[in-house]
Order: structure tokens, then sequence, then C-alpha cells
């Protein structure tokens, strides 16, 4: 019996593809760097499995896509050719991936979000914006909660993703930076450092230090109190949340220290701090076992808006 053409293109259809796309994604990081070792370093693999699948590749092709010497990889009359389709090709999945991404995330009717208390009016709207500007119809829960309330809803499901400033690492929470901040000195405008252009850790070890008690925010305080380990003669005073001896405390001279962004009222003013060279950190957290389902395409989100806004 004949095989008509159609008949075969429809044996050959249930076959498996001639060129699998990582054969494709190796071979094209391979025509940019015409070096193996790089690579390999590039696609995280050693030189071996890479010099392998390019083997492969030319074998299932029936050409050789590169002339190698001891000195250099150069690309054939086919490599080049192949080298502009792949790039076409791979250009085409990578959309194709993040525009599912992106339907998947934009047909969420919510995202809910628990963020430490500081940045409700700062980083937020920022990060709102920012995700409003890519998918207009998802609905933000903001829930505001000190980072140990905060990691809680995030780990027992109660929140998507959260946003925290310096969080402790703790088991079943995974993170990533979104924003990094240089310490500035908190101080109430007659505070006699309020005036000064900058202040050293030993020009403020001569106040009273007002911190965050450990219970609720353990990484922002552990990172404060860190400034301050060789400075002797610093009187640290712990508060929570809203303990009234906050304002007592700086009215009487007292000073705190918070991220360089953080926002203010007239009463008080920020200060650079000369030899403070902790950072801050903002970091997106969110639960190891239960991650939200549109986790990828949210944290490329939210690295245009890092990017946007030059956070780290």
């Amino acid at each position: 019996m004949q095989i008509t053409s159609a008949q075969e293109r429809a044996v050959n259809s249930t076959r498996q593809p001639l060129v699998e796309l990582r054969e494709l994604r190796y071979f094209g990081v391979l025509a940019e760097e015409l070096h193996f070792g790089r690579a390999a370093a590039r696609l995280h693999i050693s030189q071996p499995p890479l010099s392998q699948t390019i083997a492969n590749l030319e074998r299932k092709l029936g050409t050789k896509l590169l002339d190698r010497t001891s000195r250099q990889v150069r690309l054939t009359s086919a490599g080049a050719v192949l080298r502009d389709h792949a790039r076409r090709v791979l250009a085409d999945v990578d959309d194709a991936i993040a525009a599912a991404r992106d339907a998947a995330l934009a047909e969420s009717t919510t995202l809910r979000i628990a963020v430490d208390s500081p940045m409700r009016e700062t980083i937020v709207v920022q990060v709102a914006d920012g995700l409003a500007k890519r998918f207009p119809l998802l609905v933000l829960a903001v829930t505001e909660a000190p980072e140990h309330v905060l990691v809680e809803r995030v780990l027992h499901g109660e929140a998507d993703v959260g946003l925290a400033v310096s969080p402790a690492p703790t088991n079943g929470l995974l993170t990533k930076e979104l924003r990094r901040e240089r310490p500035v000195a908190l101080l109430h405008c007659d505070n006699e450092l309020a005036t000064r252009e900058s202040v050293s850790t030993a020009d403020l070890a001569r106040h009273p230090l007002l911190v965050w008690s450990r219970e609720q925010r353990p990484g922002a305080h552990d990172l404060v109190r860190g400034m301050f380990d060789g400075t002797p003669g610093v009187v640290t005073i712990e508060l929570d949340r809203y303990d009234r001896g906050w304002w007592s405390g700086m009215v009487a001279g007292g000073f705190a220290i918070v991220p360089a962004g953080s926002p203010t009222t007239p009463e008080f003013v920020t200060v650079p701090i000369e030899d403070g060279e902790a950072e801050f950190v903002t970091e997106i957290v969110w639960s190891e076992y239960a991650p939200p389902p549109t986790l990828p395409v949210l944290l490329d989100a939210l690295d245009d808006v890092s990017e946007a806004h030059g956070w780290l």
C-alpha cells in the first residue's frame, strides 16, 4: 500500500520532535559565546554535557554546525542559519510562557499581600501601581502586620505573599530581594543632632536608642542592634509597635534607626549615618510548601517594579 504525503505527515506528527528546545537553547548560547567553557558556565552545566548535546544535535540534523579547532569555535553556514532560526523560535517560546503566566495572574481577582507596618505609605503604593499597570483587573488585598504576624499569615495560607523589611530567616519561608536602603537616624527636630548633615554611630550613642522589640521585628531589631555592637555606652530602649514611649523618648532626645525611604512628619528629620554600613532589605516572602500558583509571573512583575524605581 502506498502511503500518501498526508498520511506520512500524520504519522510523523505523532513522533517525538526531531530537535528539542533544550538542544536549541544550548546551541543558541554556544552560538553567541563561540566557546564551550563560557557557554557551559552561562547554562550552569559542565562542559561534557554541552559537547554531547551539540554532537547529538549535529547527528540528528545530519550536518556540522560548528568548526572546532584547538584555538577557536566557528559556526558553519548551516550553524549560522540554525542560530538565526533558533533565536526566533526561543523568543517565541519565551513570549508564549510569559503571556500564559500573565494571563494566569490577570485572571486572579485578588492577590493577598501582608506588609510590614512602615511600608504601607511608601513601597506598597509603588508596588500596587506597578502591578495595576500590568494587570489592571487584579485587586490587591493589603493587610498590615508586624514581621512575626506577617510570617505566620504567609506560612498558614492567610496571605499569598508578604513584604517585610530584613525578615529573620524562618523555616518554610522563601524570600527574594526587592529593595535595598541605607539606614538613617530618625530624630525629633529639637534634638541637638537634627541640624547635622550627617552623624556617626558614636555621635548617636550619646543618646538613647529606641528600637522595636525583637519579638515583633526580629530581623530589623538585630540589624539595628548590630550597628552599635562596637560602640560602647549605648542605652537601648525596646518598645512595642504603638507604645507611647516612642513619642516621649524621641522628644526627650532619643533616636531610632529607619530605612532611608521611610516617611516622616514635620516634627522629625532623618540624618545620614557616616559609618552605617548595614542595609535594610525589603524582601518578598512566600511559603516554600504552598507558593501561590502565579508566583513566577508575580516575581517577574515585581522585578520590573524594582528595576523601574532603581531599588537594587
